[in-house]
């Protein structure tokens, strides 16, 4: 039998005076917990690896494997190990990995334009997403 997986869903999106971010935590195409914030510095990467931070805090209690997708692709990137992280960023970047070592798997991979969609979602004004909103493409 194949373990279940948790999707993480992140997005940052930049404002006038800071950033938004939203995040969706799913577990079978089904939304267990979603919610947004508000950050003052305009840097989206920042906002967003800061989020991914805070939904994998979230995520311990639902499951122990988890694919984080994330807005902006870079991100994914950086904490995939796939490209350097900025040092402005590498602060973070640490803190995520130490948390990321709790989980029995954890894959961090660029967010789909659903993805992303479903993060602006959650990060704008109408709050959190209600359980049938969620449609996350199979991975």
């Amino acid at each position: 039998m194949a373990a279940k997986w948790l999707h993480l869903v992140v997005g940052a999106f930049p404002q006038s005076r800071g950033s938004r971010y939203g995040v969706v935590v799913a577990s079978d195409g089904v939304s267990v917990r979603s919610w947004g914030g508000w950050q003052t510095e305009a840097d989206e990467p920042a906002a967003a690896i800061r989020a991914v931070l805070e939904g994998l805090w979230v995520a311990r209690s639902f499951g122990r494997r988890v694919r984080v997708c994330v807005h902006p692709p870079e991100v994914a990137s950086w904490l995939g190990r796939r490209a350097p992280v900025p040092d402005r960023h590498v602060r973070y970047f640490v803190q995520v990995r130490a948390l990321s070592h709790t989980y029995r798997q954890v894959e961090f991979l660029p967010a789909s334009p659903a993805e992303v969609e479903l993060a602006r979602r959650a990060a704008g004004p109408g709050g959190p997403l209600a359980a049938g909103d969620l449609e996350l493409a199979s991975r």
